[in-house]
């Protein structure tokens, strides 16, 4: 009998999933693949907390926590930056999750995977070899970490993610265009033309709402066109809206960063800072193509224009071009592309203009976000070639090899983001000349009670970075709460010299002015941070307990009422409120206050026996005395509820009652 050779079976890595229902179980597969790879990679961060900034940005954000706060980040410019869309998804979370971390990191990593598989639909559609890998390696890879990890970096994914919808959308739409020049029903597709490009426009403009580094996509999508076929002028014309919006959201967001941001975040000429951009071009491609000591505050850079090293980064990556575009119509078109739009994207954070993180670190990881794209889809394409010339499992071993190793890359990386102490640590281990980890360190250290440690590394962190008003600050509040005040004062009036507006240094100079008895000059710093900072309710609350306390009273009302006008819910402040009326004869309104904050803080003795104490001068003994029996139960050592309580009843004629117990 004649014998049949059998089949080789097919040891390759699926560029993309073919048609069929075949093809839709497979695609199934490797989109189980890629969600449960990265589950597994990022595993460490369902553990994590808040870290550096979450507290602004989040945790501590008046406007995350103020029930009218969509209204203010949409319709106001109390915010730091015009990112309304990313604050919305915070301030809704922040009514599921609260202050329980791993709702926002479920989230982030959520969002992460629906944009891998975004990733990788696009690169089908385009046809580019290896697209799944790219999606997996994108997935994977450890310079993502700080996007994910980082709570604060929603604004990141979910601008990658409208990114990649409108990218998606535009490509339908090209689709139906062309679809229309093969089909009788030319005035359906023009309308589907229509409807997919209004949906790409609608996504570029939320994105751009979610963070402004979405601002080159316009060249992108022109970039997209000219891949598939020559540019014409009617292309242009449908980028034109994109362009549009994309100049004005960027103007917005530059206007938003530097309302009330008057010290400047670098002093960097013009040759300085084209000579940062060639050189951090090869900075995130060293850092992609080798993920290894990865750091949050990478050490700063100090370009000098008249040392010819520096000329070496800018003028490879202008010859490289110019290489790659002399060759466009040869092989090397694909990486001309990917070339430039990884370079594209860097644009908003190559150091032309200024992002205010490059006031403590010029690069960062997450900067590299969107750029990382171009550089797993090369890689990708390679690998993709490589295997359909090989009749070898090794490209599948060498695939599978380097997606492990980044697995584990990453996992290992998400260990440095479990909490904000955990990663200055990690970072100094690496850069032990960053003064912000440092200076964030020695507060962590204070607030564990190791005073000593904290404040050496205040001082370290001074000492690497004498011109930096935040460390001078943060080193102050730390000699404040180890109870040396003097040494306290003289570093936040270093804070102020640096920074004159600095509403918390003069705040701050202000506590520490009123507990070495200098009640004036503490007076002129909580009037200078009210002034600087009129909805710092902190300010107002300590500014009317002085004014109070000098014989202000009047004026104590109106800071009182100041502050709870912009924190409503403070107890405290509405007992102090109280008080002031009641000095100034104001007692109904004295004990409403009362009554507010009993209603605000259940279980407050010292609002009882005020309380107490106004209803009694209103005329209302009996009831006086129900809110003094009620401080006592509170605090049964209460001296001053104990003697109010024994005088109202004097007056009443019940002296004896009062040296009876409680009941």
């Amino acid at each position: 009998m004649p014998r049949t050779k059998p089949t080789p079976r097919d040891h390759r890595l699926p560029l993309s999933p073919s048609d069929g229902s075949e093809g839709r179980l497979q695609a199934l597969f490797l989109g189980a693949l890629l969600c449960a790879v990265t589950a597994a990679a990022y595993w460490p961060i369902f553990h994590a907390g808040f870290i550096w900034d979450d507290d602004t940005f989040l945790t501590a954000n008046n406007l995350i926590r103020s029930a009218d706060g969509l209204r203010r980040f949409w319709f106001t410019r109390q915010a730091a930056d015009y990112w309304p869309m990313t604050s919305t998804t915070l301030w809704l979370e922040w009514r599921l999750w609260g202050m329980h971390a791993a709702g926002y990191h479920v989230t982030n990593l959520v969002l992460h995977i629906v944009e891998c598989m975004l990733l990788w639909r696009i690169l089908d559609r385009l046809r580019m070899p290896g697209a799944y890998l790219a999606a997996l390696l994108f997935a994977v890879h450890p310079v993502n970490v700080e996007s994910v990890a980082w709570i604060t970096q929603r604004k990141n994914l979910l601008a990658m993610l409208f990114f990649l919808l409108s990218i998606l959308f535009f490509l339908r739409s090209e689709a139906a265009l062309a679809a229309r020049e093969l089909t009788s029903s030319k005035r359906r597709q023009s309308a589907s033309a229509r409807f997919c490009c209004g949906l790409s426009l609608l996504a570029f403009t939320l994105g751009m709402l979610s963070k402004g580094s979405l601002a080159p996509l316009p060249l992108v999508l022109l970039g997209i066109v000219a891949w598939k076929r020559k540019l014409s002028m009617r292309d242009v014309a449908r980028v034109l809206p994109f362009i549009v919006v994309a100049v004005v959201l960027t103007c917005v967001n530059i206007w938003f960063q530097r309302h009330g941001r008057v010290p400047a975040i670098r002093d960097a000429g013009v040759w300085e800072r084209l000579l940062d951009a060639g050189n951090i071009v090869w900075f995130y491609i060293y850092k992609i193509l080798l993920p290894i000591n990865l750091l949050f505050f990478y050490p700063p850079w100090k370009v000098d224009v008249g040392d010819l090293a520096w000329w070496f980064g800018p003028l490879a990556a202008i010859g490289w071009t110019w290489f790659l575009w002399r060759r466009r119509v040869s092989r090397l078109r694909p990486l001309l592309f990917a070339w430039a739009y990884f370079c594209l994207m860097l644009v908003p954070v190559m150091g032309i203009t200024d992002v205010y993180f490059m006031k403590f670190s010029l690069v960062a990881d997450h900067y590299a976000h969107l750029a990382l794209v171009g550089v797993v889809a090369v890689v990708a394409a390679g690998w993709a070639s490589w295997q359909a010339l090989s009749k070898s499992r090794l490209p599948l071993f060498a695939a599978t090899a380097a997606v492990a190793c980044m697995v584990f890359l990453t996992w290992r990386q998400c260990g440095m983001y479990l909490d904000s102490r955990t990663l200055y640590e990690a970072t100094l281990v690496r850069n032990p000349n960053s003064f912000l980890a440092r200076a964030n360190l020695a507060l962590i250290l204070d607030d564990a009670g190791d005073l000593k440690g904290a404040v050496a590394q205040g001082n370290e962190a001074v000492r690497l970075m004498p011109g930096l008003p935040e460390a001078h600050y943060n080193l102050g509040q730390t000699l404040a709460r180890a109870g040396h005040a003097p040494e306290a004062i003289v570093q936040y009036e270093d804070a102020i010299r640096l920074s004159p507006d600095y509403p918390e240094a003069h705040f701050n100079l202000g506590n520490a002015l009123r507990g070495t008895g200098h009640v004036p000059e503490a007076l002129e710093h909580y009037e200078e941070a009210v002034r600087l900072k009129p909805d710092f309710s902190d300010a107002r609350t300590n500014l009317a307990n002085l004014l109070e306390m000098t014989g202000r009273s009047s004026e104590a009302v109106a800071q009182y009422e100041a502050a709870l006008r912009v924190d409503p819910s403070d107890a405290e402040t509405r007992n102090d409120l109280g008080i002031a009326l009641a000095k100034n004869d104001r007692l109904p309104e004295a004990i409403a206050q009362f009554e507010a904050a009993i209603r605000l803080k259940p279980g407050f003795p010292e609002a009882e026996n005020n309380l107490g104490m106004a209803l009694a001068d209103s005329g209302r003994p009996e009831d006086s005395i129900r809110h003094f029996d009620e401080a006592l139960r509170l605090k049964p050592d209460y001296a001053e509820a104990r003697a109010n309580r024994a005088a109202v009843l004097g007056a009443l004629g019940r002296p004896a009652q009062a040296e009876s117990p409680l009941k």
